[in-house]
């Protein structure tokens, strides 16, 4: 398990080591420019703004120094950065099958479900690496913009545990669709499939009433960064639905792995 582990992170490091940069300087630079930001200007801009633009920022007080660094975690570069950290790491495992490397590992004494519960360890840990250095980059923001001052620490950290957890979700989630897949393109699809779903149903669901009552099936429904932000405070079906989702969804990976053949 530990040498699958190790390979796993080993192939990824080149992209995972680029998504965390890449993201840690995104979130500093948005920081950085709040140095810049009229607060009244901002709000009158956004409250001119129609409801489907306004729907972007989540209703969040863009303006505000918690609202403004909030927003840059559900920002699409964000949240397109981090998808690609986890859905590469999910679909890891229909990429082995694909090429045959699933079957030569699987020819040691090696469970399939300890090899599946290596690439899940090891998407996490990529997920974990690019999101802290995206924490990172924002926290450098906060300790150098005197606007952001107002920015708890203990505040921001709290912010980017959900974020984590949504994405070790979707990760989770690709391997699921792994587990059923030949090849990584298929699993790749799919996961990207599902987190542009759950990014779709929110975003309606806050600007088409008819859509609204479906909000809650977006996993994506449940982070609602500036609210954290600004209150320090995690609610409980937060924690409950995007923890739930992401053990139900390897659970569920790794019952089917036990089952299928992994010859390709």
């Amino acid at each position: 398990m530990r040498v699958v582990l190790s390979l796993a992170l080993l192939r990824s490091l080149r992209r995972t080591l680029l998504l965390g940069l890449a993201l840690g300087a995104f979130l500093f630079l948005v920081g950085l420019s709040y140095a810049s930001v009229d607060e009244n200007q901002i709000r009158s801009l956004v409250e001119s703004l129609p409801p489907a633009l306004q729907a972007f920022v989540k209703g969040s007080d863009i303006a505000s120094p918690s609202g403004y660094l909030g927003s840059t975690f559900i920002h699409p570069i964000t949240l397109s950065l981090m998808a690609a950290a986890a859905i590469a790491g999910g679909a890891a495992s229909a990429r082995d099958v694909e090429t045959g490397v699933a079957e030569l590992m699987l020819s040691r004494p090696l469970r399939r479900t300890s090899w599946l519960g290596a690439e899940l360890m090891a998407m996490l840990v990529q997920v974990t690496i690019v999101a802290v250095m995206g924490l990172i980059g924002a926290l450098i923001a906060i300790s150098t913009v005197d606007a952001l001052a107002p920015v708890a620490i203990g505040s921001l950290l709290l912010t980017a545990v959900p974020l984590w957890l949504l994405f070790a979700g979707i990760g989770a989630v690709t391997a699921l669709a792994a587990s059923f897949s030949r090849t990584g393109a298929k699993a790749i699809g799919w996961g990207t499939a599902f987190a542009l779903v759950a990014y779709a149903l929110d975003y309606l669901a806050q600007v088409w009433g008819v859509a609204e009552p479906l909000g809650p099936l977006s996993v994506m429904h449940w982070y609602r960064p500036a609210t954290i932000l600004g209150q320090g405070i995690v609610p409980g079906s937060t924690w409950a639905v995007l923890i739930g989702v992401a053990v139900v969804a390897a659970g569920l990976a790794l019952a089917v792995t036990s089952r299928r053949e992994v010859a390709p």
